[in-house]
């Protein structure tokens, strides 16, 4: 695992990556490590992940704000992976955006709600949309902050939700097992 950076760089990115969404009259979620976050994970973020309602054909409005921004395109990445580097605190936060592309991550979108994540306010996924998003992950570090995330959220989750969208998502079995885990390490 690579060394987080500063959270200093990662405030400072999110914020300036708000600006730019923002300031172009689009939506964004937290999701992904920094929502977690809001959601009582321990882990450290990584980086900024962000749901946004722009589309591909809105693509380069949004890229051209966050150059605006200071946010320049991470070296091999995709297109909507993006990067702050702060030259005083000497740190790079990575930013990637995900395109609110089909049905469910628009719900998820719709969904989010108001929270604070790294000193800034902004809209976050629900805790079973964040479930959802990395339950069907074989990544052992996506497993083990859905295992942290059932724990921690337990008695706030909306079950049936949870288990309609796993069922319409083909992922109800890895949940169960997941939650399984979860029960086990409680």
């Amino acid at each position: 695992m690579e060394t987080p950076p500063p959270q200093e760089v990662l405030t400072k990115a999110l914020r300036k990556v708000l600006a730019a969404i923002e300031g172009s009259k689009f939506k964004a979620a937290a999701v992904g490590d920094i929502a977690h976050q809001a959601w009582g994970s321990k882990r450290q973020a990584q980086r900024i992940e962000l749901l946004i309602s722009s589309s591909e054909g809105q693509r380069e409005t949004v890229l051209g704000a966050a150059r605006g921004e200071g946010l320049q395109q991470a070296p091999g990445g995709r297109p909507l992976n993006i990067q702050y580097t702060d030259p005083k605190v000497g740190g790079t936060a990575p930013v990637d955006l995900i395109e609110a592309s089909t049905p469910f991550l628009k719900q998820v979108l719709d969904r989010a709600q108001p929270n604070n994540v790294l000193q800034v306010n902004l809209r976050v996924a629900t805790c079973e949309d964040l479930i959802l998003l990395r339950v069907g992950s074989t990544l052992q570090g996506d497993v083990d902050s859905v295992v942290e995330l059932l724990r921690g959220t337990a008695g706030r989750i909306d079950g049936p939700y949870l288990k309609k969208e796993a069922e319409s998502a083909g992922v109800f079995d890895r949940l169960k097992s997941t939650w399984q885990l979860a029960k086990q390490q409680g």
